[in-house]
């Protein structure tokens, strides 16, 4: 092989070693938003993880079977949310509840540290909508992540009130890696 491709292809044999070997696992939770959640113009919040949720268990599993070992480092990939509309109360589409920027979050049980994971602007309509992922980095929750002790949240803009009569059931679709 000629010295110039093997140069070309360097950078990329090092960036695959670098990542090295990974686990991607999808996890979907239900956030209930409602009245009690209503700060001003803002409603927010949040399910608590911890080792019970078979999910995250499974996950965690899954992927130390793969790497062999347990995974010590996390990236959200893709996300998506859905409004559960069988589930809500008096609230038929997202916008209905959501306004402006929407926002998912992680955050440490003891600590509060937060990593915002993903946004959508003004969602619409009750279909699954992708969110864009922020690619921020989950290495402040890492240790939270790998022990299945945090916290899946949503934040955004809302109409209602906190004496408005509803209740949201948002489904969070998260695809992770871990390595």
């Amino acid at each position: 092989m000629p010295l110039v491709r093997v140069l070309l292809l360097l950078p990329l044999a090092l960036s695959l070693i670098a990542c090295g070997p990974s686990h991607e696992g999808t996890v979907t939770y239900e956030v209930k938003l409602d009245a009690d959640g209503v700060i001003g113009g803002t409603i927010n919040d949040s399910l608590h993880l911890d080792s019970t949720n078979d999910q995250w268990t499974a996950f965690l599993s899954q992927a130390r079977a793969t790497l062999g070992e347990a995974p010590s480092r996390f990236e959200v990939t893709h996300a998506r949310l859905q409004l559960n509309v069988t589930k809500s109360k008096n609230v038929g589409m997202l916008q209905d509840v959501l306004s402006g920027d929407v926002t998912a979050f992680l955050r440490a049980s003891e600590t509060g540290t937060q990593v915002d994971i993903a946004t959508v602007k003004n969602p619409r309509g009750s279909a699954q909508l992708d969110m864009d992922t922020t690619r921020g980095s989950l290495e402040s929750l890492e240790a939270n992540l790998a022990r299945g002790d945090f916290l899946l949240g949503l934040r955004g803009g809302t109409t209602r009130t906190s004496s408005s009569d509803f209740e949201a059931v948002i489904t969070l679709t998260l695809d992770i890696t871990a390595r």
